[in-house]
């Protein structure tokens, strides 16, 4: 009897022991910051992996323990993480101005979504939430500027149309005479069908043409397209305008000045920046860092500038920006191709710029170098702190290649021979956009 007795004070001691312990280890788990302020989670002096769950809210950390933020694949799902790491979930709108939604699991959810308000969108294969016209199994629906489906009878540029429940377009109205919606163009069902988009070139006599908000001379102006620059048309002449779309902007231009021939080169110097600052085309290299006035790399449309992640700012601890190969590539494609990359994913570190282009679609890639394209190494990439390197090939030269770059590392410019190449993914040709 006593043995018995004994033995369960024993184990009354151990189990007290344990919860103890465990009380303990609890304790001992918190967030660590490193010098590039990367976050890690440690629990008992190791960096946790993969997913987290943490005071509710779920993390993710890679394979060296660093917090993961932006977009990230695990398996086939892609998912999202706040600048602070959290997954997201619901509508949220991304740095590309499109948006996206989450499900309560956190994967982007694609195709048609009824929403908690009892309404119904479409959600491309990317996640981008589509407006507009589409086609899917042989029915036309129309998506609204807010991404709505609609039904019943509305009015679309000026046309009535009559959508059923479904948010098919009825029978009735299946056959108007609109080139858009014509499926004797060969239009392959599941497309989205948006109105006729042409190339056309801006044909001032020096000026640069106004984007304006509405089709009228009267109306506010956008921005200013300069001279000979490649623009979209989207849809027919309005009123003497067209709808334009120029760097990721959309508006109203004179048709006038437009056409859909390439003009002949002009030597005069046609600047592609409104404000007066150099443009570097394609064919020129780059050997020397960007001026301080250039507004490629020094105004809030290069989104690394923006969130302050760039010379002249300051990091978490104080200490000046010297570099940042992201923001600096980011710049130079904007400078090299004259359109700013918003709709390519380049956001996040930049390792993560190739799964990124390849989500996007936006861009050809491969294993061969070429000048002008952007370089992007691994993660693993040593000395990177695990975010990885983007960098642009300005020459190739007997047999050399030459890259230009910026570094968070203490580097705000390099011109120099590429490196550490086993740890490349490849090579993204910033001159063969998948369109």
């Amino acid at each position: 009897m006593k043995s018995k007795v004994i033995k369960n004070i024993l184990l009354l001691v151990l189990c007290s022991s344990t919860i103890l312990s465990l009380n303990l280890e609890s304790v001992q788990a918190i967030w660590k910051q490193d010098s590039q302020n990367r976050w890690y989670w440690n629990e008992n002096g190791i960096n946790v992996t993969g997913w987290k769950l943490i005071q509710e809210k779920w993390y993710f950390f890679y394979n060296n323990g660093i917090m993961a933020s932006g977009w990230l694949k695990e398996g086939d799902k892609w998912y999202y993480l706040n600048t602070t790491g959290e997954m997201r979930i619901g509508w949220f709108k991304d740095i590309d101005g499109k948006w996206y939604h989450l499900s309560s699991s956190g994967s982007m959810n694609t195709g048609w979504l009824k929403d908690s308000n009892e309404k119904w969108y479409y959600l491309s294969d990317s996640g981008a939430m589509v407006t507009g016209w589409i086609i899917l199994d042989g029915n036309k629906y129309y998506l609204e500027p807010n991404g709505e489906m609609a039904t019943g009878k509305i009015t679309i540029d000026g046309k009535e149309y009559d959508f059923g429940e479904s948010g098919a377009l009825t029978e009735r109205d299946s056959s108007v005479n609109d080139p858009s919606l014509d499926k004797e163009e060969s239009i392959p069902d599941g497309s989205i069908v948006e109105e006729i988009r042409k190339k056309a070139y801006v044909v001032t006599e020096s000026s640069p043409l106004n984007m304006r908000l509405q089709p009228s001379s009267d109306s506010k102006v956008v921005i200013t397209i300069p001279k000979s620059s490649e623009i979209t048309v989207i849809g027919k002449e309005n009123n003497g305008f067209y709808k334009v779309e120029y760097n990721n902007k959309t508006g109203y231009a004179s048709s006038k000045w437009i056409s859909f021939d390439k003009p002949e080169a002009d030597n005069g110097n046609n600047n592609e920046n409104s404000s007066g600052n150099t443009n570097i085309s394609l064919g020129s290299i780059r050997t020397t860092g960007p001026e301080k006035n250039n507004i490629h790399y020094y105004s809030d449309d290069n989104i690394f500038y923006k969130v302050k992640l760039s010379p002249p700012f300051t990091n978490s601890s104080g200490k000046p920006i010297v570099g940042n190969c992201t923001w600096y590539a980011y710049g130079r494609i904007w400078e090299m191709t004259g359109r700013i990359p918003y709709d390519a994913g380049f956001t996040g570190n930049g390792y993560e710029w190739w799964n990124a282009n390849i989500r996007s679609g936006k861009y050809k890639y491969g294993q061969t170098p070429k000048k002008g394209a952007l370089a992007v190494w691994k993660s693993s990439l040593p000395n990177s702190g695990g975010c990885g390197h983007v960098a642009i090939i300005e020459k190739i030269e007997n047999n050399k290649i030459y890259i230009s770059e910026s570094s968070w590392h203490g580097s705000y410019f390099n011109y120099r021979e590429i490196y550490n190449t086993d740890y490349l993914y490849g090579y993204i040709y910033l001159d063969e956009p998948n369109f």
